[in-house]
């Protein structure tokens, strides 16, 4: 029997209350009558929540709208991205026909279809990719070793390396040979949570002082871990780092289980440094103060990310408190 499509929008406005959304999203401040407006800074507060909680209006900008239009000003999206965040949340594929739910973990998460299976490789895979990304051959074990680094053949032959983590709630599929997919840098993986950051499973087992540095992409996530390797080999274990992404500099929210293992920790973040790399940092720098850390930001040449400063970067510059 097949399943009638569902109205997303429709069961969003029926199901939650601006309130709802704005502690989903991991937003600044507290949802009330009348309160600071959370998509800026103010002093005074213009932004109010109405209709039985389900309307805003934010009376210094004279925007307004349901819950759809608040999650959309929040994600920074079109109603596509809100789609999506909407069905990672209720439990609808869009990407498939919209007539059935995806495959969920225990913990009730979406569960990401693989297009082929995970490896770790072998000791002469590592070598070769940590000679052709500048890693050392020890940076690349860690790597591999903590569930982070996995390799794959696509059906069509095609060798990839996989970002991800233990969780295996997001991750990217990047070609080894470093040639786009079409018009995309990344395989078009469904199932990905963009709320979760690779890397995070790590925090688990952590320290309470273990400290995390935020970067933007998978490829930079690999990158600082080569680079806190480098820094550990020089240091010891003089400062505890955990380097954790974002996959994209459009990701807005976090998930609970990703916020409370990053909640009170001291973060660092490495922002790509163009447009798109300082809407992130100054959206993530109010995330993760709401979250209780204290923050501070590794500046980049402007133009540039962190991998194109691998070679240039000291791994002091990123690790030393």
């Amino acid at each position: 029997m097949t399943s009638r499509p569902v109205d997303l929008f429709a069961e969003a406005r029926e199901r939650f209350t601006i309130a709802d959304a704005w502690t989903m999203l991991q937003l600044p401040g507290e949802p009330k009558a009348s309160c600071r407006s959370p998509f800026r800074d103010e002093r005074t507060p213009s932004f109010s929540i109405h209709s039985d909680g389900r309307a805003w209006t934010d009376h210094g900008t004279d925007e307004g709208g349901d819950v759809v239009e608040f999650i959309r000003h929040a994600i920074g999206g079109d109603h596509r991205d809100v789609r999506q965040w909407l069905a990672d949340r209720i439990g609808v594929d869009t990407a498939a026909s919209a007539h059935s739910k995806p495959a969920k973990t225990a913990e009730g998460a979406r569960r990401i279809v693989w297009p082929a299976e995970l490896v770790e490789g072998t000791q002469e895979t590592w070598t070769a990719f940590a000679k052709l990304r500048w890693f050392t051959y020890a940076s690349t074990h860690v790597m591999v070793s903590a569930g982070i680094l996995r390799f794959c053949r696509l059906p069509d032959g095609i060798k990839c390396y996989v970002v991800t983590d233990h969780a295996r709630r997001a991750a990217e599929i990047r070609r080894i040979d470093g040639k786009p997919f079409g018009d995309s840098k990344a395989y078009k993986l469904r199932g990905v949570d963009k709320s979760w950051l690779p890397g995070s499973a790590m925090l688990e087992a952590a320290l309470p002082e273990t400290s995390v540095l935020v970067v933007e992409g998978a490829t930079d996530l690999l990158t600082a871990l080569d680079l806190y390797v480098r820094f550990r080999r020089d240091h010891g274990g003089i400062h505890s780092w955990q380097p954790v992404a974002l996959l994209g500099a459009g990701c807005k929210i976090i998930s609970p289980e990703c916020a409370a293992l990053i909640r009170g920790r001291h973060v660092r973040m490495v922002p790509d440094a163009d447009h798109a790399g300082d809407g992130m940092r100054d959206h993530w720098t109010q995330v993760f103060r709401h979250l209780g850390c204290t923050v501070d930001v590794v500046t980049l040449p402007r133009g540039t990310d962190l991998t194109d400063n691998h070679k240039m970067i000291q791994p002091t510059d990123l690790f030393s408190k």
